[in-house]
């Protein structure tokens, strides 16, 4: 494990409003090393949301538990591409219970270390562990634990999966025929009217415009999503500071009482001695007197 995985992994362990501070604190150690690069890659992670650090303690404290994760993910990307109905619906089921065991199994971590996670919260976790089945990437962050925020996904598998069905047995007559098996395929396909060709083509024109406003309102959304983190970084920053000058003035404010009370208690001694040096003046004027008279 590199040196910033190690990082990657202390920050990730750490609750939410620890994480700044000691991003920070990484960032300035690794730069005084002299690891610019690396102080910068540091000073770049977002702070996890809520939910995503509950999934990431989750993931860490039930590595059996995210294996299981896992391997649904992967049975279910083969069912898809074999078209296997019957196996899918089957999985499918057994998504829906995963998800749902796992969801409490994160809010039951998150309890367990002081965090009771709110209603929207938990769907978040949700919708984040159903995004992981379905999506290679999300998956890579869920199994490192390193999640920043929730995710989502709206399919019904991987993302990117065509569905390929399994290939029919091969006729008899046609193998003993001689007759090329992808002739039936040209002969369906030439079956085609010019009307259905021409409502294909319209469908595929307007999913490909769909595809292109879907890509383009994820990348905004992951734009709004980084302009939020960076927001909410800077506040946490800001509260922590005013939290340490807060502190300062309160120490300020309790030596100043002090230095005053102080000061009164000096200025009472003072005066009780101007007092007596005056008593102390007079009775030597008056010894001096007496002298003077014998």
């Amino acid at each position: 494990m590199s040196r910033y995985d190690e990082i990657v992994d202390e920050l990730y362990g750490l609750t939410p409003d620890l994480f700044v501070k000691r991003r920070n604190e990484l960032a300035k150690e690794v730069k005084a090393e002299g690891e610019s690069a690396l102080a910068k890659d540091i000073s770049q992670l977002r702070r996890p949301t809520q939910a995503a650090w509950a999934i990431n303690q989750w993931v860490r404290a039930n590595p059996d538990d995210c294996d299981q994760v896992t391997a649904l993910a992967a049975d279910l990307s083969a069912a898809q591409r074999r078209s296997a109905a019957d196996v899918m619906r089957e999985l499918s089921r057994r998504r829906q219970e995963l998800i749902s065991s796992a969801a409490d199994g994160v809010a039951g971590t998150a309890d367990s270390l002081g965090v009771r996670l709110s209603d929207s919260a938990v769907r978040e976790v949700a919708t984040t562990l159903r995004a992981a089945i379905a999506d290679a990437e999300t998956l890579e962050r869920f199994r490192r634990g390193s999640l920043v925020t929730s995710a989502e996904y709206s399919g019904f598998g991987p993302a990117g999966v065509f569905v390929v069905p399994d290939l029919p047995a091969e006729p008899e007559h046609a193998a003993r025929d001689g007759v090329d098996a992808s002739s039936d395929v040209d002969a369906v396909a030439a079956g085609e009217t010019d009307e259905d060709a021409e409502v294909r083509r319209e469908l595929e024109a307007r999913l490909s415009r769909a595809e292109e406003d879907e890509r383009t309102a994820r990348d905004g959304l992951g734009d709004a999503s980084t302009a939020v983190d960076e927001a909410s970084s800077e506040v946490d920053e800001l509260v922590a500071r005013a939290r340490e000058l807060r502190e300062q003035l309160s120490w300020v404010e309790d030596s100043l009482r002090f230095a005053r009370q102080r000061l009164s208690t000096a200025e009472r001694g003072r005066s009780d001695a101007k007092v007596a040096l005056r008593d102390a003046v007079a009775e030597s004027n008056k010894l001096r007197a007496a002298l003077t008279d014998l």
